[in-house]
């Protein structure tokens, strides 16, 4: 068996286990995240509101987006290469939920350096009101910049008898990956990043020896003169942080293949090596969900806030089933 078969059968095999496994984990850790931030005690918050959405997105993506690859890659069953519509359709909500997703992050990451800002006329910027504006703004503009995915996806054969829905080729793949490596790879990791150092450099610049000692017993950091940042914050922070660094290691892989490809499209390649890279691909596309999944488990390792939430919700559940 050559390697391109093997390799083949591999991602086949992880697919077909992995794939479904990954959805069942995500699908709870979403529904899990959604049930603790819309609890009373958190959804007013504004980054509270960013972590509701950012949620929905990863529930819709995994079967919108990862579910129609398991089955195409990992079962051969595929509608979307054999109607140009579904096609179409499946890559421009593709591009479109994973741009949400990032924005939604970004947008939590300017909220937090907001909110612990020792600068009052700055902290006043974090508002329900602007967060929610922000988002709908920014979802209608990716709705439009990504329609471009409904007119030039193709379905495209790679080796004989096998067919790909993929982006036309030529300028405009190129195009898309560019796309793929600044928009959706490169840019929302690196604000997030700087904002969430900036959340960080907040917090440590304003805290004073006098004022942390004050802090230990009311669960309050002081910001500034007249303001306390709230353990739920501290909280909520420590739980963004973790998302940022999850949302980097996870789709970097991906980005990196597709600057390989964009690196080696016009060298001649073999049926068996075409094989092996698309293989490759579908991995790193795999590998490209595993953060959308995990946060709920990140967020009992991490906040105690959410912890507690959440044992809330299953002691009312038992107390109602069960009494």
């Amino acid at each position: 068996m050559s390697s391109a078969a093997t390799l083949y059968n591999v991602q086949q095999q992880i697919l077909r286990i992995g794939g479904p496994l990954l959805i069942v984990i995500g699908t709870i850790s979403c529904l899990m995240n959604l049930m603790v931030f819309t609890k009373n005690t958190l959804r007013k918050n504004p980054c509270t509101i960013c972590f509701i959405a950012v949620n929905i997105i990863n529930l819709l993506y995994f079967y919108f987006g990862l579910l129609p690859t398991i089955l195409s890659s990992g079962y051969n069953i595929d509608p979307s290469t054999n109607n140009i519509v579904l096609c179409r359709l499946r890559l421009y909500f593709a591009y479109v939920f994973s741009s949400w997703q990032s924005s939604y992050i970004i947008l939590a990451a300017i909220d937090r350096t907001f909110i612990t800002s020792p600068n009052a006329n700055t902290r006043r910027f974090s508002t329900r009101r602007l967060i929610t504006i922000s988002m709908v703004g920014i979802s209608v503009f990716w709705l439009l910049f990504m329609s471009h995915g409904l007119i030039f996806s193709q379905i495209i054969q790679f080796a004989p008898g096998y067919f790909v829905c993929y982006c036309q080729p030529g300028l405009y793949s190129t195009l898309i990956a560019y796309q793929s490596v600044s928009i959706l790879g490169v840019i929302p990791p690196l604000v997030m990043t700087i904002f969430g150092f900036l959340t960080v450099k907040n917090i440590r610049r304003v805290q004073r020896p006098a004022q942390h000692s004050r802090a230990v017993d009311t669960g309050v950091i002081a910001v500034g003169q007249l303001h306390a940042l709230h353990s739920k914050d501290q909280q909520l922070i420590r739980m963004l942080l973790v998302d940022i660094i999850s949302f980097t290691l996870c789709k970097f892989p991906s980005e990196i293949m597709t600057i390989y490809s964009q690196i080696t499209q016009y060298n001649v390649k073999s049926v068996e090596q075409q094989i092996i890279e698309q293989s490759v691909l579908q991995l790193t596309f795999l590998w490209y969900f595993v953060d959308n999944g995990i946060s709920c488990y990140t967020n009992v390792l991490v906040s105690k806030t959410f912890r507690a939430e959440l044992k809330r919700i299953f002691s009312n559940a038992y107390a109602f089933y069960f009494h």
